[in-house]
């Protein structure tokens, strides 16, 4: 199975990389774990196939993979050559891009191999035992609920076979030899340990890839090149009897997502989120939280993180619509790879927007934007044009205007391609949506994720009315600013900035972490400093990013989340 291409080949070890005493630099360790995630894809698809459980949490494999490139991207840039800068940037890029349960435990595996390491320009066998220590304790420090016959169980018996041999090994080849054999057993023993894997007649993918990982930096160490095909593994095994046993379980949503703030308290966030499901795990330091936990609350969720920063990478995949893709067939075939980043001339989101500098910021994203919005509604004509000429397999269109939606549903109808409309109401909305997304995941689950970031936006609007209106309670005099909050007109104020204010104090439940302001064309630099400067005075804790939207009509388009 092939991911994308592979930094490494397995092979010769480039030279100047053994320090004196045959102690190894950090760019050793770089070439290793490089040759770990190529011997990794090679197993992925044999590694996925182990992944048929009651609570399937996407494909492990695949999971791994992109949490060990994600890690190597960050440390490809470096210049040092220190083994403790090496692996500081490795944990980091693994802890920004991990995917799934077992990426994050990956992730953390990596961070205790980098608090074992802190200090060195390079390291021997006694340093890399106490390294391989660290990783196993810091991996079940950051679990909940520490279960074993997983990934975390060959983690220890790794590390602590490290331990048991460093006083009778003499170099870091022998003693990576004994680690992956303590490994290999650890492995093949986990159904022993975790009934749910005996029933399934499988090994833990999670501790299988760890293996693999482990291997890999075997095989460069000694300077085997790898083989192109990968081991079959035990996972056509699976009985049709535990897919008949679980076939009806339900499981709710896998939701991910990072929180970036300042002292930010993982085991303060880790308590809060204990509250809405099971499968925690909470991990990071003080400027950046991963977030993991199975819930039928996403949403909710997802909200109360926001009262302590940004967020990123949010997903939530259904897992009982996994679960059933997975029992389709009592042996399921191996899953197709994970597409490749899309070429630059491919867009799988259409957008419509007004005003260039919100065009940009969907562009930005990669995106084809469809002018258009409040009162200049695109046609369907023009939504069908961008949804063929993508060049993409499947298209998300994201209408971003209530009068859009309809128009955007009949384009895509009329489409000979797949077509998916998340229908957001506001550009903000949509903005949201598209940050959810990943092209490297199918349609379906893009749709769910999007939609569901897309849900915990709140739109704040602020115009000039057109005409005399009375609606409800709220009545406005032509020429007047207005206020709409989510498409509902709630006030009207001579003060474009006062009305923001008011807006803001309309919402008695504000929990909101983050305000994104859109500056319209009607708005002057000097009102929106005056406006952010308002806001910081009456709501400290609020995070204020500006953007100049250059929309017309709207003096302010405001995203809380």
């Amino acid at each position: 199975m092939s991911l994308g291409p592979s930094r490494a080949t397995g092979g010769a070890k480039p030279l100047g990389e053994n320090g004196a005493g045959g102690r190894k630099s950090g760019r050793s360790l770089q070439h290793a774990v490089e040759t770990s995630l190529r011997w990794l894809e090679l197993n992925a698809a044999a590694i996925d196939r182990l992944n048929v459980f009651p609570v399937p949490d996407g494909d492990t494999g695949t999971n791994m993979v992109l949490t060990l490139r994600a890690a190597l991207d960050r440390a490809a840039a470096l210049e040092s050559d220190a083994v403790s800068v090496v692996a500081h940037a490795l944990a980091r890029g693994a802890l920004l891009g991990a995917r799934g349960n077992s990426g994050v435990i990956l992730s953390q595996i990596l961070r205790g191999l980098s608090d074992g390491l802190a200090g060195l320009d390079s390291f021997g066998p006694r340093e890399f035992a106490k390294a391989l220590q660290s990783a196993y304790r810091v991996a079940y420090e950051s679990v909940s609920n520490p279960v074993e016959g997983t990934i975390l169980t060959v983690a220890r018996d790794a590390g602590e076979a490290a331990m048991g041999v460093v006083s009778v090994v003499e170099t870091v080849e022998e003693l990576i030899m004994r680690v992956v054999d303590a490994a290999r057993r650890s492995v093949e023993h986990t159904p022993e340990q975790l009934p749910v894997l005996k029933e399934a007649g499988v090994v833990d993918a999670g501790g299988q890839g760890l293996y693999i990982i482990l291997e890999g930096m075997q095989r460069y160490l000694h300077g085997e090149p790898l083989p192109q095909i990968a081991t079959p593994g035990r996972a056509a095994d699976v009985f049709a009897a535990f897919v008949e046993a679980h076939r009806t379980d339900e499981h709710g949503f896998c939701t991910e997502f990072l929180v970036h703030g300042e002292r930010l308290d993982a085991g303060q966030i880790r308590a809060e989120m204990a509250a809405f499901g099971g499968s925690l795990l909470v991990v990071g330091d003080e400027s950046v939280v991963r977030v993991h936990v199975h819930t039928e609350r996403p949403a909710e969720a997802i909200t109360a993180a926001m009262r302590y920063g940004q967020l990123d990478k949010l997903k939530a995949d259904n897992m009982d619509l996994q679960q059933a893709a997975h029992f389709a067939v009592a042996a399921p075939a191996p899953p197709q790879a994970v597409p490749p980043t899309p070429p630059a001339d491919v867009a799988y989101v259409v957008a419509v927007a007004s005003g260039e500098g919100m065009a940009g910021v969907f562009r930005s994203y990669r995106a084809s934007v469809v002018p258009g919005g409040q009162s200049m509604n695109p046609s369907t004509g023009d939504i069908l044009t961008a949804i063929e000429a993508s060049g993409a397999p499947w298209t998300v269109v994201l209408p971003n205007n209530s009068n859009v939606i309809l128009t955007a549903r009949v384009a895509a109808s009329q489409a000979t391609t797949e077509v998916h409309v998340v229908p957001t109401r506001s550009m903000p909305q949509g903005v949201a949506a598209l940050l959810a997304f990943n092209p490297a995941l199918d349609a379906a689950t893009n749709v769910r994720a999007m939609q569901a970031a897309a849900e915990v936006v709140t739109t704040l609007e602020v115009t000039r009315a057109v005409r005399d209106a009375a609606i409800g309670d709220v009545r406005v005099r032509k020429g007047q600013y207005i206020g709409l909050v989510d498409d509902r007109l709630v006030a009207g104020d001579g003060d474009a900035n006062g009305l923001v204010l008011a807006l803001f104090k309309r919402l008695a439940d504000h929990r909101h972490g983050i305000a994104t302001i859109y500056a319209g064309r009607p708005a002057p630099s000097d009102q929106v400093h005056a406006l952010v400067a308002r806001l910081h005075g009456a709501y400290p804790h609020l995070q204020i990013e500006t953007v100049d939207g250059g929309q017309d009509l709207y003096d302010y388009i405001i995203a809380l989340e």
